[in-house]
């Protein structure tokens, strides 16, 4: 009877210790989840497209996932330092990143940097920003064709004004130069804005800038559009050719917006939050706005997204590996 006692009360003590174990561990199928508010870490500064994208789904995704659902922001290193706090958070899906193509193009370009692309698990391919080729309105070049003609006769002549080093607009012009076969000036600057003043100014010849920056220039005149390096023509301006059009597919360079989570991420979690994702960028009123913003909705889910990161992460490796970019 003492045996059959204590064998009863080893049973039962163990059994307790396996209930409260369980208890305490995450929950891994996302019954319980959201418990607690949401982070939408953006890496870039307050009023960057990236920024006004997040806060526009805000106030939805919190009254469909029933948690606060805020945005912060998170600067420094050019997008590194918010994109490695989201990699070193916890993977429970309460901290999610929204990236351009710098999320991308960083570890390419600054070796050692502390995170891979891999190292998320995309939810929302949520649009692109449809980006043009500028010349000044009183250039010679009134088409893609005919600066590319007058580039290859005079190699290293024009210059292409970029952002910076190892930025997306010197990325643009190195697969530019490739695809086009062209030797052109790399004139790094600090921003678009002042490319598009120095273009203006007839300090450089060209550049390859996201529409949204030079909208205005294009409208009254003062720059002119060889060529939107996208796959389809922009809705504003729905007279400028593509690069596909002009015969250079491989150009598309327009900003892209993705939202992330953790690798490792449980999948329902994963789930539950690309629906949720989902269906406020596809809300009528909501993608009115983001489209208000120069962007192209997209709203692909996680395989969509995940497909053309990969597509994006081979692109750019190949122009890094043959421009010698971060090497």
């Amino acid at each position: 009877m003492h045996r059959l006692y204590k064998r009863y009360g080893i049973a039962s003590a163990l059994g307790l210790v396996i209930l409260a174990v369980t208890f305490f561990l995450p929950v891994a199928d996302g019954a319980e989840y959201p418990a607690k508010t949401i982070q939408i870490i953006n890496p870039f500064p307050p009023g960057a497209t990236t920024d006004l994208i997040a806060r526009l789904l805000t106030d939805k995704l919190s009254s469909l996932l029933g948690q606060a659902v805020v945005v912060v922001n998170k600067t420094g290193g050019g997008g590194a330092v918010g994109i490695r706090a989201v990699k070193d958070a916890p993977a429970d899906g309460y901290t999610v990143l929204v990236v351009p193509p710098p999320f991308a193009l960083i570890p390419l370009a600054r070796k050692g940097i502390g995170y891979a692309v891999s190292d998320f698990t995309p939810i929302n391919f949520t649009g692109n920003n449809p980006a043009v080729m500028v010349v000044k309105s009183d250039a010679p070049w009134q088409t893609l064709e005919q600066f590319v003609a007058d580039a290859k006769k005079n190699p290293g002549k024009f210059t292409f004004g970029t952002p910076g080093t190892g930025t997306s607009g010197h990325f643009g012009l190195e697969l530019f130069k490739m695809e086009t076969g062209t030797d052109l000036i790399h004139v790094p600057m600090g921003g678009e804005a002042p490319v598009a003043a120095a273009i203006l100014g007839g300090n450089i010849h060209t550049s390859i800038i996201a529409l949204g920056t030079v909208r205005a220039h294009l409208e009254a005149g003062t720059l002119r559009a060889l060529a939107v390096t996208a796959k389809k023509r922009s809705r504003a301006f729905p007279d400028i050719p593509t690069v596909v059009e002009k015969g250079y597919p491989s150009i598309d360079v327009s900003p892209w917006f993705i939202f992330l989570v953790r690798a490792n991420t449980p999948p329902a979690i994963v789930d539950k939050l690309a629906k949720a994702f989902k269906e406020v960028v596809g809300d009528k009123d909501i993608a009115a706005k983001i489209e208000k913003a120069g962007v192209t909705v997209e709203n692909g889910g996680p395989d969509e997204a995940a497909k053309f990161l990969a597509q994006e992460h081979k692109k750019w490796s190949e122009v890094a590996r043959v421009a010698k970019i971060g090497q």
